[in-house]
């Protein structure tokens, strides 16, 4: 097994796992009243991308080791916004449901 020794390996493992939507594992909830994003997407067994009220950086098993590079946050950023920001409430449902058996009783 190899060993990631230097933060531009991390950034371009980061970069691979992105281009191909293959993270170990992660975990990502989307607050749309603030526009953040909390939570991480593991890069190797012990290293994570963690967001945390949108403020990125390299972690090891919880510890900061580093902050993203622009170009890295940038495509985190942009991941983020294509794969979770979309919002489904199930209000919007009911009020669909019950404007369609308001028009049907009527």
């Amino acid at each position: 097994m190899q060993t990631i020794s230097s933060i531009p390996q991390i950034e371009t493992l980061a970069f691979q796992r992105l281009a191909n939507d293959n993270f170990i594992t992660g975990e990502v909830d989307y607050n749309p009243t603030y526009g953040a994003y909390t939570g991480y997407l593991q890069i190797t067994s012990n290293i994570c991308i963690d967001f945390t009220d949108s403020r990125f950086c390299l972690a090891d098993e919880g510890e900061k080791i580093a902050d993203l590079s622009p170009d890295l946050e940038k495509a985190i950023e942009s991941y983020l916004r294509d794969n979770y920001s979309t919002v489904d409430t199930e209000a919007d449902y009911d009020f669909a449901d019950l404007k369609i058996k308001m028009n049907k009783e009527y």
